[in-house]
């Protein structure tokens, strides 16, 4: 068996994944590529189950070439699929959004100019999940985001990061060797904001679940309240557009935080909930559209 095939499929919320843009590749004759993330994921794979907002077939209906946007909780994974991968690619011509997909994929990046590092998926595999099997991965991937950022934790603590001290400490090799080359590239990243994102994914399969933070209790009621603020935005704006590729993000950003009086970070989690829940998504990109 190879050493491909041995190689572990992430369960990674969107946003950390989309955020990295370092690039590992093996030493060895076929060894796998990775991409690490910020909190030091060397990731070769990924599976993610989420909402199936969009699919486009950018290529020729002779040598098709889909694209799909595939929603989690904190954002939105890009999946592609050509000739190479057949049955992907005939799973996405046949499905229709909004629905509940599960998604194996491998980690790929291009680069639209010499600066600038983006990250996708490569379909593998594609099926059609319930709800429940979506809430199950979120779980599996707020508990192993979970353990990367206690990982982290420990490593920004040391005087110099240190591969052999984090195994010590019961951590993987593969993680602490991709925690140590996370720090170098990215920095110490912000605890507070992975936490939080821990327990805003978990707001979606857990009702009764607490927010441990000193927010008022009725913090969920002006989620929602924003949440139904949006929409209606885009909706008055989609009325008046001349097209039917959504309306701006910006627009709608600029015209919510000011009826509501909220900060762009509270407008970004109620837009990231939409998207996760399948309510909106991003027929083209910079624009959003409600799904009927």
């Amino acid at each position: 068996m190879s050493m491909i095939n041995r190689e572990v499929a992430w369960r990674i919320f969107a946003e950390e994944f989309n955020r990295s843009t370092l690039e590992s590749g093996g030493t060895e004759e076929r060894s796998p590529s990775y991409v690490v993330t910020p909190l030091g994921a060397k990731v070769n794979r990924v599976y993610v189950v989420g909402v199936l907002t969009e699919t486009e077939n950018i290529g020729t209906p002779a040598e098709p070439l889909w694209r799909a946007r595939v929603t989690d909780p904190t954002g939105t994974y890009f999946v592609s699929a050509g000739q190479y991968q057949p049955g992907v690619a005939t799973a996405l011509a046949n499905m229709e959004p909004p629905t509940f997909v599960a998604v194996v994929g491998k980690a790929n990046t291009y680069r639209p100019d010499e600066e600038t590092i983006l990250v996708n998926l490569r379909g593998e595999l594609i099926k059609e999940v319930t709800e429940e099997q979506r809430d199950y991965w979120i779980l599996e991937s707020a508990k192993s985001l979970k353990h990367r950022l206690e990982a982290v934790s420990e490593a920004a603590n040391m005087e110099e990061v240190s591969v052999e001290e984090l195994v010590d400490l019961g951590y993987d090799a593969s993680l602490a060797d991709g925690i140590k080359k996370a720090m170098e590239h990215y920095g110490s990243p912000s605890f507070e904001k992975y936490w939080r994102m821990i327990e805003d994914s978990l707001r979606y399969i857990l009702p009764e679940y607490e927010r441990k933070t000193e927010e008022p209790q009725e913090e969920k009621g002006d989620d929602e309240e924003i949440e139904e603020e949006i929409l209606k935005v885009i909706e008055d704006l989609e009325d008046m557009a001349e097209h039917d590729n959504g309306v701006e993000y910006e627009k709608v950003m600029t015209k919510v935080m000011d009826s509501e009086n909220i900060g762009q970070d509270k407008f970004e989690e109620a837009v990231n909930s939409l998207r996760s829940g399948g309510k909106v998504y991003e027929p083209v990109l910079g624009n959003l559209k409600i799904i009927a």
